[in-house]
């Protein structure tokens, strides 16, 4: 997936004249699914774009696409549960070995700013407010 100056959203307008992708991590919604090639798989990791991506038959049968949930029933039934990976990365991130990406820092006071970052989605990655 590209992601332009201008956010996510206008992602498509920085492909490449018939250029498409053979793996995609979508969260973005059908444009994104729309860049996928014949073949491709793709990953979904949510919505983003504030609805499900939706995939029919003619997505999977007539392009050949695979699509898989990021957090599927395999991951969500692992005996003992998510627990041990929670802890793992809770302790990965304590040893520094997990560092967020942080796109922009705002002031509390400008908190309002700091959510119209988001919703414009001209931020990628985590927004910080601080006091």
């Amino acid at each position: 997936m590209l992601f332009g100056d201008t956010g996510r959203r206008d992602a498509s307008r920085s492909v490449p004249e018939g250029r498409r992708f053979d793996f995609e991590l979508i969260g973005t919604g059908r444009a994104a699914l729309e860049l996928l090639g014949r073949g491709g798989r793709a990953l979904v990791l949510g919505w983003s774009s504030g609805q499900p991506t939706t995939v029919d038959g003619s997505d999977v049968v007539g392009r050949g696409i695979t699509v898989a949930p990021a957090f599927g029933p395999d991951l969500l039934s692992r005996v003992g549960g998510v627990r041990e990976l929670e802890q793992r990365a809770l302790a990965a991130a304590a040893r520094g070995d997990l560092v967020p990406v942080v796109s922009a820092t705002f002031p509390l006071a400008r908190a309002a700013d700091a959510h119209q970052a988001l919703e414009s989605r001209a931020t990628i990655g985590k927004v910080v407010l601080k006091p």
